[in-house]
């Protein structure tokens, strides 16, 4: 038989790190795992964070969010900035295992240690939470960049630069 989906098979970032992720800091090893449970978002996606709330005020903010709409958004939810570092804390406690976090734990990493690491798990798990949740692709492009077309192609380039146009400017 076989299957469509199958669950077991061997993905790319599992054959490159069959033993885990292994992560360096202050000169002790960590390893995380190679796929990423999925029970590692839900303290991100927890009803007490609230992050999607937070998310849904943005973009019903104005169609253009500034960052001080996002700032008074957050003002808001005065205990937001907390439950998001201990929302990250769980996380990394939920990769690592209650023993091996208490060990990380220990070495004090700062808050831009958390956030390299973070950042850096992100990228190889692969994981984007805006595609994730059907937010919308990026406007940045992986592919190349268009080639400038000919004076030939449109008869709306003017030959010379500083050509007059037939419609005067909106300022005139």
């Amino acid at each position: 038989m076989s299957f469509v989906i199958d669950l077991d098979a061997a993905e790319r970032r599992e054959v490159q790190y069959p033993h885990g992720i292994p992560i360096k800091y202050r000169e002790e090893q960590f390893i995380y795992p190679a796929e990423l449970p999925a029970e590692t978002l839900d303290p991100l996606l927890s009803d007490d964070l609230d992050l999607v709330g937070l998310l849904r005020d943005v973009i019903n903010a104005s169609e253009n969010p500034t960052a001080s709409v996002v700032i008074d958004l957050i003002f808001k939810r005065p205990h937001l900035p907390r439950q998001f570092v201990e929302a990250i804390y769980e996380v990394h406690r939920i990769l690592l295992g209650d023993e091996e976090y208490e060990r990380f734990k220990t070495l004090r990493p700062s808050l831009p240690a958390y956030v390299r690491l973070t950042t850096g798990l992100i990228k190889v798990y692969g994981v984007d939470l805006g595609k994730s949740f059907g937010l919308g692709a990026s406007s940045e492009s992986d592919g190349e960049t268009s080639s400038p077309t000919s004076a030939d192609s449109t008869d709306s380039t003017p030959e010379e630069s500083g050509d007059s146009q037939e419609n005067p400017a909106s300022s005139d």
